[in-house]
């Protein structure tokens, strides 16, 4: 197997970084709803603890991920028309930029409202901004938008390599797994 990506194959690393964050927003997304919907108690403030370490891990994955893809190549559509490249490129943006978008939002909710983010109880991250009470229900609003388009870009994206691997009988699922 590859370290670096060809026009056929993804390498390793792209491999790797693929599925350990998928992984964790798979974990994230019922992680937050469920720590959302519990009453104020210390197993609620344990578990956005947790949503919040793996919130920033999965920031520190996609900064990662970003910069491996513009450092090589990327493997190509096979047999893809122009929309088909353009409809996939568009939800890679949009996976890429809610990888982004969803952890600094919550980060700027947790630092608007004074309630740090102990990073897997290793280290306290510093504050991105003082105690601001309207800042916290823009930054609030920001990250439950974006769950919810982070669930149907998902869908899509799933979708999609379901379809290239059942239906066309592509490679397109198989250059992504191990």
């Amino acid at each position: 197997m590859s370290i670096r990506n060809t026009e056929q194959q993804w390498g390793w690393p792209s491999k790797l970084l693929h599925w350990l964050t998928a992984l964790l927003i798979l974990v994230q997304i019922p992680l937050g709803f469920y720590a959302d919907d519990l009453a104020n108690s210390p197993l609620k403030l344990e578990l956005f603890g947790w949503h919040k370490s793996f919130g920033i891990l999965i920031l520190m994955l996609a900064i990662m991920r970003l910069l491996w893809r513009m450092a090589g190549s990327i493997p190509t559509l096979p047999d893809a028309s122009f929309v088909q490249r353009r409809l996939a490129n568009l939800g890679h943006s949009l996976l890429y930029g809610l990888m982004l978008v969803l952890p600094l939002s919550g980060w700027i909710m947790s630092s608007a409202a004074n309630r740090p983010i102990n990073w897997f109880w290793i280290m306290e991250l510093p504050a991105l901004t003082g105690p601001d009470k309207v800042l916290k229900e823009i930054a609030e609003e920001v990250h439950e938008v974006s769950v919810i388009l982070l669930l149907v870009v998902l869908a899509v994206h799933i979708g999609a390599a379901l379809w290239h691997h059942f239906k066309l009988r592509d490679s397109v699922l198989k250059r992504m797994w191990f």
